[in-house]
């Protein structure tokens, strides 16, 4: 290989490499995005066209999403909450393109004590300035259980 070749081969595996680590931090910003209630930071954070799915509910675009989330966290629960996301894994799906699989934790506060967890399956896009923003969310909620009653008898 030449040496043309090696730096070649070197800038996509850093240009790989940023793109997961800015895919990473954006699940850190949508986790205290919803944690605050910062529903113009959580707006920034989803493409023009994004597509949000939540358990039967597809939503299409970034005014549709932000409806899903106003209505999920003042109206539907707005409890306290936070939000742990973990285990991610970035898959490379075309450059500037990835796909992050993780698990999500939660705890709210408020008439109930939950603890809660599921998954997110989501596809970000990330611009040459290293921008990164969700494409596709889907998050599936496995358990979500009053404390005081316990989640042993709740379906995984």
């Amino acid at each position: 290989m030449s040496t043309d070749d090696e730096i070649a081969a070197l800038t996509a595996r850093l240009r790989r490499l940023e793109t997961a680590e800015a895919a990473r931090a954006l699940t850190a910003k949508y986790a205290l995005a919803l944690d605050r209630k910062d529903f113009d930071a959580l707006a920034d954070l989803f493409t023009g066209d994004a597509v949000l799915r939540a358990g039967p509910k597809t939503c299409e675009g970034r005014e549709a999403v932000m409806a899903f989330f106003r209505h999920a966290l003042e109206v539907a629960d707005p409890s306290a909450k936070k939000h742990f996301v973990v285990n991610q894994r970035v898959t490379h799906t075309a450059p500037g393109e990835v796909r992050v699989d993780s698990y999500f934790l939660y705890t709210a506060v408020g008439p109930a004590s939950v603890l809660g967890w599921g998954t997110y399956a989501d596809v970000v896009g990330v611009d040459d300035d290293g921008r990164a923003r969700f494409r596709e969310k889907s998050i599936a909620v496995d358990v979500a259980a009053d404390v005081r009653e316990g989640w042993a008898t709740s379906p995984l």
